[in-house]
């Protein structure tokens, strides 16, 4: 749930056009959410993924580090490839994503994928990534996250 209050009254006590608001937001607690599931994140620099056996190659690291949006760090332990069973029933490889274990939710990056020539459009409530004409993956919103249209193929 989302709130948001504004305090509209000036110090003397008198409501006007020209005063101060101040907000306060409570973060939203997502509980629909399951690790299965694919968020696209504009934010993100890199895909991301806690879960190791997703992995269709992996290569190990040591001594990596990435730092979450709060600050704090998280250890990097591999990068490597995840195959998604998109909308579409086209199975395509997300490269390059980044093993961190400690994460709780899957994260795509726009970014990344803008990068190496992807189109992104958003509107009413859905994002497209397209290539040339085709649209190569689709994610829906829900409280304001666009989670992916697809599922992981494992195993």
């Amino acid at each position: 749930m989302v709130s948001i209050q504004a305090n509209t009254s000036q110090a003397g006590g008198s409501d006007s056009d020209s005063s101060v608001f101040s907000f306060s937001v409570i973060t939203p607690i997502i509980s629909y959410s399951s690790d299965t599931e694919w968020i696209l994140d504009t934010g993100a620099t890199y895909h991301v993924c806690p879960n190791r056996d997703w992995f269709s190659n992996f290569k190990k690291l040591e001594g990596c580090l990435v730092v979450m949006g709060d600050g704090h760090p998280c250890t990097m332990e591999g990068v490597g490839t995840i195959q998604i069973k998109m909308f579409d029933g086209m199975v395509r490889e997300l490269k390059e994503v980044r093993y961190v274990p400690q994460l709780k939710r899957n994260l795509i990056s726009v970014g990344t994928l803008e990068t190496l020539g992807l189109v992104v459009s958003i509107k009413d409530g859905v994002l497209k990534m397209t290539k040339d004409s085709m649209v190569v993956l689709k994610a829906v919103r829900q409280n304001n996250f666009y989670y992916l249209k697809g599922s992981t193929i494992t195993g």
